[in-house]
């Protein structure tokens, strides 16, 4: 940036009355942290809202007149180095078609958080973001002193002045109402004694009211939110104390007393131009507008953005100008200057308000040494540019300072954005390993439910299959006793009797009897593969063991069926008498029979287990 020569005659602006801007051909607007709710080609009407605040330090966006949205995008700002922000631009169409207004009837009653949220929602800024910060408004802490600001202490700055001496009844009665809302024990008024006009406006208003007028008289930059409260606020005071903006505060009492959102604001017009004045402007107006309204006599002037210290060069006379711009000079440039090294005169550290030591300052953020700086306190610094002004070197204290100082909130602000994305990284993991860890509970949970299931059925299924089961083969017995004592009556009868030897009646009833033992041993071996089936189901043992079993019951049933037959071979050897011949059949049949029992039970007990 070239050194820009600052005429003495800085006050030029304020002999002038206010004047209004001509509805300018386009507007830029600038999207402050907020999100865009309208489409491209839409056409909107005065006071409509285009775009809401997305987070704690954006504002809205109102349509400062009526037309058609023509481009949503990145569009320069008037800010340092000119950034790219969003924005959208709006083409008027002469009409002024306006939205009735809805003032807050019921403000007395709002609280300081539904304060700022309305304030916010109407699109009044402060220093750094909305009116009133959300954070201080939601924790509500007692004020002890509040100050609104009107001190104008850097060359060309005449935008509150003007304020004062057109609005003063509308400022008061801002005021007013920020004072029984918020209820701080202080109201203070803070304005320079050079600003006489707006003084002698503001004294028969002071009379009786909340709030009192504080005129100071101060070197620049004592017009600075930190000096201010330092100067004014009692030792009790110090801790819960509020600094704000006279136009913000004029801004407020329009939103919440009349409904209207910031649309406009004014704007010191001075420099080399053919009428310096004090322009009313509306939001988005281009530089260029504004200029032409002060008669710019050409275009080859450097215009810049700001008072005559902090101000900085705009690249392009399109921008739109938006709440923070209060200034815009127009000066003669001269040669570029080739910065020489430092002479170690000290007149920087001398002059800086904040007590800085602004070469050593400098050459830590010229090497690029971020963490220097920062230990050189680079955040402590106001940006006042009077180290520049002072310093015989031409060094470009104050346009690295702000370059490093945006670096550092780059660099923070992507920072804070990876340490998001961790998070939220960190938070997705989280999530997946409690859904598996739920969702093999809930598995575990099922299969245990089925176990317990499975276990109830098995312990009731024995009961009602065995019994059956062990009836079944009694009745077998039964039917093989009874034929025994057929039988044996059979060998009663006289003419059987008759018909045979003693001898041979003797090996009958032998056989009989050994008969009847074998049909008992078979019985008791039915019922015991019976009970034994029952007892393999109620202990849940293995299906391999129950077939084991059930084999062994088998093999058991088919060694008394043998014992049976070769007992009834031996006593029809030893007869060798037709009845004997019969009573071995008839054994064989009952032997036969139990083996069937006894076989049928092990299947049983062995389709029950599985």
């Amino acid at each position: 940036m070239s050194r820009l020569s600052i005429p003495p005659a800085y006050t030029a602006a304020s002999q002038q009355p206010l004047a209004t801007l001509p509805l300018p051909a386009q507007l830029n607007l600038w999207l402050q942290g907020s999100r865009c709710c309208v489409e491209v080609g839409q056409r909107v009407l005065k006071h409509q809202l285009l775009a809401e605040a997305d987070s704690e330090f954006g504002v809205a966006l109102h349509a400062p007149t009526s037309g058609h949205i023509r481009a949503i995008g990145p569009l320069p700002q008037a800010l340092p180095d000119a950034p790219l922000l969003d924005g959208l631009q709006l083409q008027p169409d002469g009409q002024d078609e306006a939205l009735p207004l809805q003032a807050d009837t019921d403000w007395p009653a709002l609280s300081p958080l539904a304060l700022a949220i309305r304030l916010q929602d109407m699109g009044v800024m402060g220093q750094h973001g909305p009116l009133l910060p959300l954070a201080w408004a939601a924790a509500a802490p007692p004020l002890a002193l509040l100050i609104i600001n009107a001190v104008e202490n850097e060359p060309f700055l005449q935008a509150d002045s003007m304020l004062l001496r057109e609005q003063a009844a509308a400022v008061a009665e801002a005021m007013t109402m920020l004072g029984r809302i918020l209820q701080p024990v202080r109201l203070v008024l803070a304005i320079q004694q050079e600003q006489g006009a707006a003084i002698n406006a503001l004294r028969s208003l002071a009379a009786n009211q909340c709030w009192q007028l504080e005129v100071i008289q101060a070197p620049y930059p004592a017009g600075d939110d930190a000096p201010l409260l330092q100067s004014l606020a009692r030792p009790e005071e110090s801790s819960n104390s509020l600094c704000l903006p006279l136009a913000g505060v004029y801004a407020a009492g329009r939103a919440i007393l009349h409904g209207e959102p910031c649309i406009s604001r004014i704007v010191t017009v001075s420099g080399a131009v053919g009428q310096p004045q004090n322009i009313l402007a509306l939001l988005g107006s281009p530089v260029a507008d504004l200029l032409a309204c002060a008669g710019l006599p050409s275009q080859q002037h450097a215009i810049v953005h700001g008072g005559g210290l902090r101000g900085f060069a705009l690249p392009d006379t399109t921008i739109g100008i938006h709440q923070h711009s209060h200034c815009l000079l127009a000066l003669a440039a001269q040669a570029e200057l080739i910065a020489q090294p430092c002479v170690r005169c000290g007149d920087c550290a001398s002059i800086c308000p904040s007590q800085l030591q602004p070469q050593e300052l400098y050459w830590h953020c010229s090497e690029q040494q971020l963490e220097q700086a920062q230990h050189w306190r680079l955040a402590d610094c106001s940006q006042c540019g009077l180290c520049s002004a002072v310093c015989p070197s031409q060094l470009p204290l104050l346009e690295t300072f702000r370059q490093t100082s945006q670096q550092l909130l780059l660099a923070e602000q992507q920072q804070s954005a990876t340490d998001a994305a961790r998070q939220r990284h960190r938070f997705r993991q989280f999530r997946l390993e409690r859904d598996k860890q739920e969702k093999a509970q809930r598995l575990a949970e099922r299969a245990a439910q089925q176990a317990a299931k499975l276990a109830q059925q098995a312990a009731t299924a024995p009961s009602q299959s065995t019994t059956p089961t062990a009836s079944a083969a009694d009745k077998q017995a039964a039917i093989a006793a009874a034929m025994t004592r057929a039988a044996q009556r059979q060998q009663q009868r006289p003419d059987a009797a008759a018909s045979v030897s003693s001898s041979e009646r003797d090996a009958a009833i032998a056989a009989n009897r050994q008969a009847t033992i074998d049909a008992a041993m078979a019985r008791a071996a039915a019922r015991k593969a019976a009970q034994d089936a029952a007892k393999a189901a109620a202990a849940e043992t293995s299906a391999d063991s129950s077939e084991q079993a059930g084999l062994n019951q088998q093999q058991q049933a088919l060694i008394q069926a043998a014992m049976q037959r070769a007992n009834a071979q031996k006593a029809a050897a030893a007869s060798n008498s037709p009845a004997a011949m019969d009573e071995d059949k008839k054994a064989l049949i009952a032997a036969a029979m139990a083996r069937a029992a006894a076989q049928k039970a092990a299947r049983d007990a062995g389709e029950q287990e599985k």
